[in-house]
């Protein structure tokens, strides 16, 4: 049922056939009928005034022969007329009358005439007895003529009128909607290709064009936040590479005055530092940038956490300095996540600890209602609370005196950043309970989110 219900809000070529088709067969079915009742509203009784008409002199010249006659003489007389007509014309005693409404009834006890449609039999009283006469049924077929406009001409002209008008409004009616959807989705993807990235689409109002817009809406937000991701990393780069460049450009000068070959040395190894710092700024830019734009595709594994975490905390704990301890805490379980992307994650956070902590470092795993959860606390200064956002933007730095030659260029938290998106996840900070700050980092267990679609 789920599935099913999936598949009417999801348009497929299938559902937008068979919505569309049966509202338009509906539309004209109701339509068809509705012009059928007015036809049959304009044009009721026009046969049987024709037949009342057409057969009055008969009826009233049958009616005095027999009116001459005894009553119980009127079956042979009418039986001797009857020879000359086309037609039947049979006598019935109105008490014995079958087949026939009681509006008509009623008229043929009153002397009115009356004409059946369904049968093509007139009804006519004789004189004030209970004796009908019955005619036919009749034909009142129109001979061949040059003239078109005859009842049966305008009936047809008139119906086929009324039907294309009718289908006309439901048409206009069913796509104003539509166009103005339409004009609308234009209107925004005119906006967007001018470089106006902030423009958007209305609601659409129409169910076959609310996946287009939201899927432009989309597109244009997701647009619109790289761009503005890659005008921020592209002036932060800008800003980074000053420093290197302007510290080459220094060293050439010196270089140029050295007065021997260790002051040459010096400057010379002074430059290639520079030129590896760049290196680095730039393959890191790099890779971010990929990450960024979702080219690395997440390759899962199940991992033994305890195992796995433990030996990530090995290959940092060289960096951890003298007086800090590090330590872990992690069950024994297991867990599905791409792990190249988890190692930088888990690592850069334990390495923005190792630069702030004062003696302790916790890494801290756990998982609960499907979710991973990799938690870094240290006793340092911890992270004001108007910087807890703006720390995971590239290139931001909390302390901007450090020194230059740290290593570190602000993108490490970033990635942190990156990589839980990549997973589904979130990564956040905030207090910790050693005094300083906390950093968590949440993702999705495999097949988690699909499941909760």
């Amino acid at each position: 049922m789920k599935h099913f219900l999936r598949g009417l809000l999801h348009p497929s070529l299938a559902t937008l056939f068979f919505r569309y088709y049966l509202s338009t067969l509906l539309a004209l079915v109701l339509i068809i009928s509705t012009v059928g009742v007015v036809i049959d509203q304009l044009y009721s009784g026009v046969d049987e005034d024709n037949a009342r008409s057409f057969m009055r002199g008969t009826v009233q010249m049958v009616q005095r022969e027999l009116l001459d006659q005894p009553e119980q003489d009127w079956p042979g007389t009418l039986s001797r007329l009857s020879h000359g007509f086309s037609y039947k014309m049979v006598l019935t005693d109105l008490r014995h009358l079958q087949d026939v409404d009681d509006g008509l009834r009623q008229d043929l006890q009153r002397g009115v005439m009356r004409f059946d449609q369904d049968s093509n039999l007139l009804y006519a009283r004789v004189g004030n007895s209970q004796q009908i006469l019955v005619f036919g049924p009749l034909n009142f077929a129109v001979p061949d003529s040059d003239s078109l406009l005859t009842d049966g001409t305008h009936a047809k002209a008139l119906w086929w009128s009324l039907t294309g008008l009718g289908f006309g409004l439901l048409v206009f009616v069913f796509l104003r909607p539509l166009w103005n959807d339409l004009v609308e989705i234009r209107g925004t993807a005119e906006r967007l290709a001018a470089g106006e990235l902030t423009a958007r689409a209305p609601r659409a109002k129409t169910w076959l064009l609310t996946p287009l817009s939201a899927g432009l809406n989309s597109m244009a937000e997701r647009l619109e936040g790289q761009m503005n991701a890659h005008q921020a990393l592209s002036h932060a780069v800008s800003h980074e590479l000053r420093t290197p460049i302007a510290r080459l450009r220094f060293g050439l000068t010196m270089l140029e005055e050295a007065d021997n070959d260790s002051e040459r040395a010096k400057y010379r190894e002074g430059m290639e530092h520079d030129m590896q710092e760049l290196d680095d700024l730039v393959n890191a830019s790099m890779s971010y940038a990929q990450l960024d734009q979702g080219q690395i595709i997440l390759q899962r594994e199940h991992t033994e956490l305890a195992e796995w975490f433990g030996d990530l905390l090995g290959l940092v704990r060289p960096l951890v300095p003298e007086g800090v301890t590090m330590t872990l805490d992690c069950p024994q379980t297991e867990a599905e996540f791409d792990r190249k992307l988890m190692y930088i994650a888990t690592r850069n956070l334990l390495v923005n600890a190792v630069r702030f902590a004062n003696t302790c470092i916790r890494l801290s795993i756990s998982k609960q209602d499907g979710w991973l959860s990799v938690t870094v606390d240290d006793d340092g200064p911890g992270i004001p609370l108007a910087e807890r956002e703006r720390v995971f933007d590239p290139f931001h730095r909390l302390n901007n005196e450090r020194e230059p030659h740290s290593g570190n260029y602000g993108l490490g938290l970033s990635f942190v950043r990156l990589i839980a998106g990549q997973h589904g996840g979130s990564v956040f900070v905030t207090d910790s309970p050693q005094g300083g700050a906390r950093f968590v980092l949440n993702i999705p267990e495999h097949g988690q989110q699909e499941d909760t679609l």
